[in-house]
C-alpha cells in the first residue's frame, strides 16, 4: 500500500487524517498500542509543521504512507521555513514548562526519524515504525 494525503496546514485537518491513518495502520496489522503510538508521533510532527514551519499561516503538507512487509514509512513534506528537528537536544525532564516535547515523543515512539537536509523546498522528514520489535 502506498497512499499520499494532501493536507492544509490547519489543525482542523488533523482529526479526519488521524481517523484515516488509524484505518491504514489496522490494515497494516498494527496492534492497538502501536496504532496509538504511531498516530501520536505523526500528529506531533504535523502539529510542529503547522506551528513552526508555517507559523500557523496557510500552507500545504504532503504525507506519504508506505506499508511494506516489515515497516510502515511516513514521509512528511512541507514547504515552510526550514527546520531540522533531529538536531534538537534531548529535553530536560521533567519539563520546567508545558509543551516542547513533540520531537522528543516522536523520537521515542518511532523506530527511526530521519530529516532530509537536501530537500530544498521546505522540510522532508521520514518516520519509520517497524512491524516487529527491531529496535
Amino acid at each position: 500500500m502506498d497512499k499520499t494525503f494532501h493536507l492544509e496546514a490547519n489543525a482542523q485537518e488533523l482529526k479526519p487524517f488521524r481517523a484515516a491513518l488509524r484505518q491504514l495502520l489496522e490494515h497494516a496489522g498494527f496492534d492497538e498500542k502501536m496504532i496509538q503510538e504511531t498516530i501520536l508521533a505523526v500528529d506531533e510532527c504535523l502539529t510542529n509543521v503547522i506551528r513552526h514551519a508555517y507559523g500557523s499561516k496557510p500552507g500545504k503538507i504532503e504525507v506519504r504512507v508506505q506499508d511494506t512487509p516489515h515497516e510502515v514509512r511516513f514521509s512528511i513534506k512541507d514547504f515552510g521555513h526550514k527546520f531540522d528537528p533531529t538536531q534538537l537536544p534531548e529535553p530536560k525532564l521533567p519539563p520546567e514548562k508545558p509543551g516542547g516535547l513533540g520531537v522528543f515523543l516522536t523520537r521515542q515512539l518511532m523506530d527511526l526519524v530521519e530529516y532530509d537536509p537536501h530537500f530544498r523546498e521546505g522540510n522532508l522528514i521520514h518516520l519509520i515504525k517497524y512491524k516487529t520489535n527491531q529496535r
